[in-house]
């Protein structure tokens, strides 16, 4: 175990940030069906009991590459996506 020096203020730097969200995106949770090469992902997004989920092709955020952030089937995550395309969407967090 590392000795803490003072002054040093490591663990404030290592708290997990948590995205904030925008006021012209529309965010959704959705769980990974698929992975598909160059890190882009299926998702499906769980809709009201009328309608089929939707499944989107999603890339992820550069953050989420630096720290090569694993995902795999089955794992949930927030998607961001832009009103004029909602085709696409893009990986802001994994949940």
């Amino acid at each position: 175990m590392r000795k803490q020096r003072p002054g040093n203020n490591q663990n404030r730097r290592r708290r997990r940030r948590v995205f904030e969200k925008k006021a012209d995106k529309i965010y959704f949770d959705g769980v990974v069906v698929d992975t598909l090469p160059g890190v882009r992902f299926k998702v499906k997004i769980e809709r009201s009991n009328d309608l089929e989920p939707l499944i989107l092709e999603c890339n992820t955020k550069s953050i989420l590459k630096v720290k090569r952030v694993r995902m795999v089937k089955g794992d949930r995550v927030s998607v961001e996506l832009d009103p004029s395309d909602l085709s696409k969407g893009l990986i802001v967090s994994r949940n």
